[in-house]
């Protein structure tokens, strides 16, 4: 009789347990015992629970083609079945002579032949393989509920996050020392709105991070990263939300307002279509008449419109070119001439040892308040030892006094690492300023130009031609420099008076404009951290925008 061998584990950490080779060796010997001719042997990786079985469909699709009746070896009943769903098919190949099951274990042979007995052993054993399934199941949710009840994640650890064993072999979540920074910038970046997925997978392309077994990160992969609330310390554990005990990546604020970024996603954040033109502005642009993106079409397969609708709906269809000038003259408001420069690194440099006594003012405030904090925790534990307050007291008031440590500790961490980064981030600022126009006019380069506008402008508004806008922070600050008059020189082109802007009226000091607003940058600390990743991002993607005379 001819015979087909049959050899499975479960997955790949399986086949050092049960070594698909020492499986088939044994088989290979019963069927020598019994003159059996073996003709094709299958090694299978596969769950016998889950998905469809498609390597166990291509054994029964082998042996349905067999002229002669085959005999299927495998080392057990397990290996074959775990449940009844596949006995009905097995039955009626044994009934119909096509098929005779021999299982080494178990010493058993079911053919047409088989008693009833031997009938019932089979439907024994392959009960008993089901009950070790669910039992299994019933384990692991038991261990995966412990571990939830407790605030542990039984799992992978979501990318920033990494797993390791401790010293006792317990599984344990750590932040990844390359990727939990490069993470946290990713969520900054994305709060502010500027960015898309799409841009973010890049930037993630850029730095080398991946997920699990090494897959790079996708706009998909990214989406459910900055839906997961694990990284501002909980995590979704059957549709509720529960604390775990890991160090929290962001804060809670921060993840919010990636989620309304994420609600609100703007077209401007949709990729391209193949074969669609790269407008400059799609999605970049709203109507001021009916709050509505402003689409972009072609004409005439050559000349780019912006689209926008008057107060009653008729469309009215604005030459990019019109909207190209209006944003240059919006960036020539904020071009630093090159005499003002120097002036404002002399001021940077000036002010760094102000600063440098203001962090050591506040470094000795805050370990004070430290000090006192570990002291109140160490009455505090002496008081519950002496049976002076309850545990319920002691647990509470311990609880909030460990915050208040992390807390302080925490600011004492961001005082001692301050270096340079705000003047780095100051002088870049100021590069852009500078830059801007510059490169917004004569860059090819519509990707970079696109960077730029959502850089520097947060809003675009369409009315009929006349562009209103609303300037991100911090150039949102400097509104009052480059103020320009109603005069002729002040005219912007657009479709109704087709006259060209001739420059920019400056009745305001730039050097007065900045100064202040530079002392008030080293206020804002959030803004600027966020700021920090924005640039960072830009230096590596369009580094023009950083070029010094």
């Amino acid at each position: 009789m001819k015979a087909v061998i049959l050899t499975r584990v479960s997955s790949k950490e399986q086949e050092d347990r049960l070594s698909l080779d020492a499986q088939s060796t044994r088989l290979i010997e019963y069927a020598k015992r019994k003159n059996l001719e073996i003709i094709k042997s299958f090694q299978i990786v596969e769950s016998s629970t889950q998905g469809d079985r498609k390597k166990f469909k291509e054994v029964i699709d082998f042996i349905k083609k067999q002229k002669e009746p085959i005999a299927l070896l495998a080392d057990a009943v397990d290996r074959v079945q775990r449940s009844f769903k596949e006995s009905v098919m097995l039955d009626d190949l044994v009934r119909k002579e096509k098929l005779e099951l021999h299982f080494y274990r178990e010493n058993m042979i079911i053919g047409k032949t088989a008693s009833a007995m031997n009938v019932m052993q089979w439907d024994f054993a392959v009960m008993g393989a089901k009950s070790y399934v669910l039992q299994l199941s019933e384990n692991v949710k038991r261990s995966l509920e412990f571990k939830a009840n407790n605030g542990e994640l039984g799992g992978a650890a979501p990318v920033g996050y990494e797993n390791y064993h401790d010293e006792f072999g317990k599984s344990k979540i750590r932040f990844h020392p390359v990727y939990a920074p490069l993470v946290k910038q990713m969520f900054e970046m994305y709060s502010l709105g500027r960015m898309s997925l799409k841009e973010l997978a890049h930037f993630a392309e850029l730095h080398h991070i991946v997920g699990r077994k090494g897959i790079v990160l996708t706009a998909s992969t990214i989406h459910t990263m900055i839906k997961n609330p694990f990284y501002y310390g909980v995590m979704k554990w059957k549709g509720v939300l529960r604390p775990h005990v890991y160090p929290p990546l962001i804060s809670q604020e921060l993840w919010e307002r990636c989620q309304d970024v994420r609600m609100g996603v703007k077209a401007a954040d949709k990729p391209f279509k193949y074969g669609e033109k790269e407008f400059l502005y799609k999605g970049l642009i709203k109507c001021a008449n009916t709050g509505k993106i402003c689409p972009c079409e072609l004409k005439r397969e050559r000349l780019s419109y912006v689209v926008c609708f008057d107060k009653q709906g008729k469309r009215k269809y604005i030459p990019e070119q019109d909207i190209t000038d209006q944003i240059a003259y919006i960036l020539h408001t904020i071009k630093i001439p090159d005499e003002i420069i120097a002036s404002l690194h002399e001021h940077l440099k000036a002010s760094k040892e102000s600063e440098i006594r203001f962090r050591e003012a506040e470094l000795q405030k805050l370990q004070a308040d430290l000090t006192r904090t570990l002291n109140r925790i160490d009455r505090l534990c002496n008081l519950y030892l002496d049976g002076e307050i309850t545990k319920e007291d002691y647990l509470i008031k311990n609880n909030s006094l460990i915050n208040d440590r992390e807390k302080l500790k925490a600011q004492i961490d961001g005082h001692s690492s301050a270096d340079d980064g705000f003047n780095r981030i100051v002088c870049e600022l100021v590069d852009i300023a500078r830059n801007a126009w510059d490169i917004f006019i004569k860059s090819p380069n519509t990707a970079a130009k696109r960077s730029l506008i959502k850089f520097i402008i947060r809003t675009m508004e369409l009315d009929e031609g006349n562009l209103g806008f609303e300037l991100n922070f911090p150039f949102n600050k400097l509104s009052n420099f480059g103020k320009c008059d109603n005069s002729e020189n002040a005219k912007i082109r657009t479709a109704k008076n087709n006259v060209k802007t001739k420059g920019c009226y400056q009745n305001n000091n730039p050097y007065q404009i900045w100064l202040p607003l530079l002392d008030s940058l080293r206020t804002r600390h959030e803004e600027m951290k966020v700021l920090e990743s924005q640039l960072h991002y830009l230096k590596q993607t369009n580094p023009l925008f950083f070029v010094r005379p």
